[in-house]
């Protein structure tokens, strides 16, 4: 009976040690960091209307996070933030990644990682910053809000 307590409590000891020895992995911060404007152009003159930040993580690939300004900030409203790259044959401006949607009450989200539409895959960061002619663009429903050139 004596042996089965000491086993025991070696036992209990060893769960507790290991127990206390697992931590939650924090989100880690970011390698580099790229910094970009969104602008309002729905007044006929450019206004500031936020930043966008292109994070590399630690596995290379991109995320971004966006910070609409105060006027962006109304409980309720959803936004729909895209990258889109202009295509000349087709005359037309392609989706590149949905980065999802940003609730109006905070207006920020971070999308970790971005998704490349054609192809269901993840976005290295470099791939991404490198990219010439992309726009970051929050969207009300079809209206263009405000947008943003990755340079």
């Amino acid at each position: 009976m004596q042996i089965k307590w000491k086993w025991m409590s070696l036992l209990s000891l060893l769960g507790v040690l290991l127990f206390s020895s697992c931590t939650k992995e924090e989100d880690s911060p970011a390698l580099q960091t790229a910094s970009f404007a969104l602008f309002n152009q729905s007044s006929g003159s450019s206004q500031p209307a936020g930043t966008f930040r292109i994070l590399e993580q630690r596995n290379g690939n991109a995320a971004v996070e966006i910070n609409l300004s105060e006027a962006y900030r109304v409980n309720g409203a959803r936004f729909t933030a895209v990258i889109v790259t202009f295509d000349e044959a087709s005359d037309s401006e392609l989706v590149y990644a949905n980065l999802g949607e940003i609730n109006g009450g905070s207006a920020r989200v971070t999308i970790n990682p971005v998704i490349q539409l054609s192809n269901n895959l993840p976005v290295s960061y470099s791939d991404l910053i490198g990219r010439t002619g992309y726009t970051l663009k929050v969207l009300n429903g079809a209206n263009v809000q405000a947008s943003g050139q990755i340079q």
